[in-house]
């Protein structure tokens, strides 16, 4: 039976790309160099220059070897004698390299470097640009063996091909810049964030590599406290039925204990098992399979993972053997409303209440990929107890507010090329029912009556639906959580565009209102179904 074919996508911030910093180990330090403490040095996975012969001591596998010397093939030698060769692959050896200082014998790297400004914080890169060396490395053992005692436990399962779309390291030599082409999170002083027109790229550049027929799932890697929002994302408006996995990991590839290489194989064992064909987008991790939608990180340790939303989430387990017991009904990848596939190149929206005529944007370029310019900048606003300045319904002492519906305004009238041509809210309320101060709801119903859209949710994680009223100015946001529903959001405004606009937004008209209850209304299909 052939193998499955995956693609592998880099994405950004990625601990599970990341490595620990590499030192200069003692043996390659000279004399006045400081000495890294301890009694072994230590060793880093590198390629042979050339073919060695070595002898490897008898019984020093394991402390109880020489407790049944008469289970072992005796050949009067102490010893076995091997030929090591560079094609055989990564080998741990004592790391040599030493940092360039004008001196005729340079310095040794250390790991201080990655906070010294006066060295270009190191002047070096500890993220992968993409996920081939990872995966060599799992392959060859370097981080542990597999069940059977063997290596190659991808290359049994599965082949691969690697897709950088917002990777975490770049080709500096080849013209990549950081931020604009790769985004890493260290060193600090150094680390990217991303655009809301990222979100565009990502799903043109997955999109393009599901539509090529040549693959049978898909996994994503993105840094462990974000992934969930990113999964989410393609979650909606990716178009396939086939296995998609966004996994992670809590501690960098090769340190003590790292998780991430068990979530790699797992999720290559969940999409070879064929189970995860029309299960949606999941979240692999620790063993446990979760739902795109419920996928959310508690803490920043292996385990530190959960479901939200108060009624399950963990679809199943992924190792050793692969379990599915449940199965989502809410609609996501192949059965989503909001594939950017499915989506004309244009949305048309009413444009004013009290007009039945229609404006459009363009969603889509020529190529029919997803502009970045029609990525929602959605602002989130939150409510708390003991918060209200003054008892008042006054929308201006919502400055914060008033300044971000100026502000999108501004860039929907912006003839700058990429102005952002949609805004949108997440106001995260009391818990359980929602609840603002009424000059935050008087704030943004003016938003509203902008043609701004207003998702309002619980209070933190969500273990209920948030009730509705459907003649409220809100969308209610179901029992999502504030980030899931700013991602949902972005998602629906593709299909429904702005809202429509009143011509007085603090003083709308009954027939306005109407307009924009009624748009409202579609907007809460979206959120009750996705």
């Amino acid at each position: 039976m052939p193998k499955p074919r995956i693609a592998v996508f880099s994405g950004p911030r990625a601990t599970i790309a990341n490595t620990p910093a590499l030192v200069t180990s003692n043996k390659g330090r000279v004399a006045g160099d400081r000495q890294l403490e301890g009694r072994f040095d230590h060793l880093v996975p590198q390629r042979l220059h050339e073919p060695v012969r070595v002898r490897i001591e008898k019984f020093s596998a394991h402390p109880l070897e020489s407790d049944a010397p008469g289970v072992y093939h005796d050949d009067g030698k102490p010893y076995y004698e091997v030929e090591l060769r560079p094609e055989d692959g990564s080998y741990p050896l004592p790391y040599m390299a030493r940092r360039a200082d004008g001196s005729g014998d340079g310095t040794p790297f250390e790991e201080s470097d990655l906070r010294d400004a006066a060295t270009g914080y190191g002047g070096r890169q500890t993220f992968f640009p993409d996920a081939s060396r990872l995966f060599e490395d799992i392959d060859r053992g370097l981080g542990g063996r597999g069940h059977d005692g063997a290596a190659s436990e991808l290359d049994r399962l599965a082949e691969f091909d690697f897709v950088r779309v917002l990777p975490p390291a770049g080709y500096l030599r080849q013209g990549e810049v950081a931020g604009r082409d790769f985004f890493p999170y260290s060193p600090r002083p150094l680390g990217k964030f991303l655009p809301g027109s990222a979100m565009a790229r990502a799903v043109n550049v997955v999109q393009r590599t599901i539509d090529t027929g040549r693959y049978d799932g898909f996994i994503w890697l993105e840094g462990s406290p974000h992934v969930e929002e990113t999964l989410y994302w393609l979650s909606l408006v990716l178009d396939t039925t086939l296995p998609f996995v966004g996994i992670s990991s809590q501690r960098p590839h090769g340190s003590l204990a790292n998780d991430g290489d068990h979530n790699i194989v797992d999720a290559t064992r969940y999409i070879a098992s064929g189970l995860g064909t029309g299960l949606g987008a999941v979240g692999i991790v620790d063993e446990q399979i979760f739902a795109a939608r419920n996928f959310k990180k508690g803490d920043a340790r292996p385990g530190g993972y959960r479901a939200t939303g108060g009624h399950g989430g963990v679809l199943g387990s992924a190792s050793p053997e692969v379990r599915v017991w449940f199965r989502p009904v809410y609609r996501t990848t192949g059965t989503s409303g909001l594939a950017v596939s499915d989506l004309p190149a244009e949305v048309r929206f009413q444009e004013y209440g009290d007009s039945p005529e229609t404006a459009g944007i363009r969603i889509k370029d020529d190529d029919g990929a997803l502009r970045g310019d029609v990525i929602a900048p959605v602002h989130m606003v939150k409510y708390g107890h003991y918060m209200a300045e003054e008892d008042t319904a006054d929308p201006d002492v919502e400055v914060d507010i008033m300044a971000r519906i100026e502000r999108g305004l501004a860039q929907q009238a912006s003839a700058e090329p990429g102005a952002p041509r949609f805004h949108g809210f997440v106001l995260e309320g009391g818990a359980g029912t929602g609840s603002a101060l009424h000059s935050q709801t008087a704030a943004l119903a003016i938003a509203t009556y902008h043609g701004m859209p207003v998702v309002r949710v619980s209070r933190g994680d969500p273990e209920g639906a948030l009730p509705s009223n459907p003649n409220d100015l809100t969308i209610e946001g179901n029992n999502l959580d504030a980030t899931k529903a700013r991602v949902l959001l972005r998602a629906a405004m593709l299909r429904l565009g702005r809202l429509p606009k009143a011509r007085d937004p603090r003083n709308p008209t009954a027939r306005e209102r109407e307009a924009s209850v009624a748009a409202m209304a579609r907007y809460q299909k979206i959120f009750d179904t996705h």
